[in-house]
Formats: structure tokens, sequence, C-alpha cells
């Protein structure tokens, strides 16, 4: 099912709210932005690109049928609807020149918006699978493990880091509530958390965007955890549904750092997970807890085909290894990150992500590796030998 990008431009904040409760229940048209004036309209459109937008025909700055007229030139995959009170011949044949596709007259029906947006759908958007390639949505990579200290913060801001500094469009969502570390590990000072999304009451894409903390050095997007524990309680399970139901029409890469529990907001995130990342390391009780994590998920019949383990902290000889971990757990090692305890502590005390900090490293390089996998670039896993070999050419030449 392909999902239809609907930004609204209209002046009036009741009309548009309107449209928005009209819409809520189809799952295949995603409001992911709003603008009251044309200007503003325009700048959403160039930032959200939408499908279709739904147009007052008489907006402030600049008229509607004016940002029709542009976008037939400058964005022509970006359809608009052309909306009015005046129902009058001559309206519709200016719309109809200025390139609408449509003419809607208001007040109208959820049957007559329905009717409009799947109308502009079948006749101009249906053949053009291009344009629909990233609205599968994005791929929603969660990380979890069962106990604290295992380094699952760190795992998931160096690969949300790698994916954006590829290019790929990420967001690095901290879903650990009451204590979330993101913003530590990362440096950031964020003017906004995911409590000012709650507070405003607002849950379209652009919204949420409006809300974010940028990475300046990876280009990576952050909806960071509220300041303090207190706060976490006024974020429900219904506020992250349609948080993450919002941007992902938006993202290639969606990656959520969550915590040791599994209540009614973790399982709105596992139900959106398209790879569950299962952080372990070769301890025991790391081993114990993350079994039982298994038995709990096959409890409640979650798909256990997305579920990896990414062994942390390897450590050679110490009574248990990849194979056992697997043999034990019944899951596939995705990936096996090296102890390397300088470079990762240093990287964390100045706020840096070693991916970016140090890419040479083995430490880095199987992160490197991980994205890989993720994003299908298949390149070959790293090994031990051959980094050894990078650093004796660095020490030799130079890096």
């Amino acid at each position: 099912m392909a999902i239809i990008k609907l930004l609204i431009a209209e002046g009036k904040d009741e009309l548009r709210n309107n449209i928005i409760r009209m819409l809520k229940s189809r799952e295949n048209i995603v409001v992911v932005g709003e603008a009251k004036n044309g200007h503003e309209a325009l700048e959403k459109i160039k930032e959200l690109q939408p499908h279709i937008v739904l147009m007052e025909l008489d907006l402030e700055i600049i008229s509607g049928l004016k940002v029709t007229e542009i976008l037939s030139k400058e964005h022509p995959n970006v359809l608009s609807i052309i909306m009015s009170t005046k129902a009058l011949p001559e309206y519709f044949r200016q719309a109809i020149q200025s390139g609408a596709k449509d003419f809607l007259v208001k007040p109208f029906s959820l049957e007559n918006l329905i009717e409009a947006i799947d109308s502009v759908y079948n006749k101009w958007l249906k053949d053009k699978k291009e344009l629909f390639t990233e609205d599968k949505s994005a791929k929603v990579i969660t990380f979890f493990a069962t106990k604290g200290g295992v380094g699952r913060t760190t795992l998931a801001v160096n690969l949300a880091c790698e994916l954006a500094s590829r290019g790929k469009k990420t967001l690095l969502i901290d879903a650990s509530l009451q204590f979330g570390d993101v913003t530590i590990t990362m440096d950031l000072r964020p003017k906004n958390t995911i409590n000012n999304v709650v507070d405003s009451c607002d849950f379209t894409a652009d919204s949420v965007l409006r809300r974010l903390t940028k990475h300046e050095e990876s280009g990576l997007e952050v909806l960071v955890a509220p300041k303090s524990p207190e706060l976490a309680e006024a974020v429900t399970a219904n506020h992250l549904q349609r948080i993450l139901d919002a941007v992902k029409p938006i993202y290639q890469y969606i990656v959520v750092d969550m915590p040791a529990s599994i209540t009614e907001k973790e399982l709105v995130i596992l139900d959106r997970t398209s790879i569950l990342l299962l952080v372990a390391t070769l301890e025991i009780t790391s081993l114990k807890n993350t079994k039982t994590c298994l038995k709990t998920l096959q409890e409640i019949k979650y798909d256990l085909t997305k579920a990896r383990i990414v062994l942390n902290k390897e450590i050679p000889d110490v009574g248990i290894d990849k194979s056992n971990l697997e043999a034990s757990l019944g899951i596939p090692v995705i990936a096996s990150i090296p102890m390397d305890a300088k470079i990762s502590q240093v990287a964390l005390n100045k706020g840096k992500p070693f991916v970016l900090e140090s890419p040479r490293e083995l430490l880095s390089r199987t992160i490197i590796d991980l994205a890989d996998k993720i994003t299908g670039n298949g390149k070959k896993p790293v090994n031990a030998n051959k980094n050894a070999l990078l650093r004796i050419k660095d020490l030799l030449f130079g890096s």
C-alpha cells in the first residue's frame, strides 16, 4: 500500500485541524505538515516533499493559485488540490489553469475529500512508482538489552551516525524516557525534547521535525528524551505511536534506543521495528537475561525473525564465544563488537561518536560493517589482521 504524503496549506487553524481529524482513520494518507500562508507552504514543500498539497485559494502573502503555478514549474511531482468557499466556475477555471488537479468547495465532507485525493492519486501519481520508493516507510532499527551497562546507547548512537554520514536520512529516537543518555553521548545541547512534541498536541511530521536536534558533524537528527525522569510519564504509548507513524514516511532509517523494559510503550516501538538488535555481552548474566527476553518475546507472539544478536565487548577466551551464544539463544549474531575500552571511553567522555572520530579502528569498522549489512552494501566483514595492517600503514605513512 502506497503512503500518500499530504501537506495542508490553510490559513485558519480550526479548518486545518478539522481536516487532520477527518483523515485520521485513513492509514494510506499521512499529513506530513501544515502551512498558514503561501510563503510557508513553499518552504514546507521543499523540506517535506509531499505528494499532494491541499491548498486554500486565498492564502496570505502568496496566493494558493500562485503557489500552484510555482509548483507546476519547480516541483512538478508535487500536485495540488485547490479548496475554496468560492464555488464559481471562473475560480475553478483559474485553479485548473494554474496547474491544480482538482477543486474542492468548502465546507466539504470526508467522502468529498477522499474522492479528490484518490482521484489525484489514481490519475497522476499511481504510475509514478519512483515517488513511492521510500514511502514504504523507514526501516526501524531498535537496540534493546535487558540490563544496563552493555553498551546499548553507544552502539545505537554510532550506528545512527554512520548511516547519517553516508547521506541516509536518519532519525535517532532516545526512547529511554526516564534516563536517556543520547544527549551526553553526542554532546548535544537540545532546545526541545519529546515532551515539546507531546505538549504541542501536534503529531504531524512537520511538528516533530521542528522539535528535533541536529548533530552537525554527521547530519543525524535526534528526538531527545525528557530532561528529567518525572517528565517521562507525560509521554504515553499513544504519543510514541503517533510520532513514529508520522515520521516513518520521511526517513530512510529510524534508530531507536529502547530502555531495558517491555511495557505498553515499548510494545508500540517493537510493533514498528524492522530489525531488533538485542545487545549481549559474554557474561553468563547477560546470556541468562537475553534468554529470558527472548522467552518473553515468544510469549507475546513477537516475530523473532526480526531479531539479531549484537555481541558487544567481545573478549577472547572467557569460556563463552559467539558460537555458544548463537547455539544457546537460537538467534544469529549479526555483529561482534570488540572490547576497546580506551577508544570507547575517550569518545564517550568527549561526546564524540567513535565511528566519526576513529573510523579506521577495528571498533569503528565493525559498526561500519553492521551498517553495510543493514543497508545491503554487502562489504566483506572486518577482520583484525586487516585492521593491524592499516595501523602499520598509518604509522609509516600517516593517515
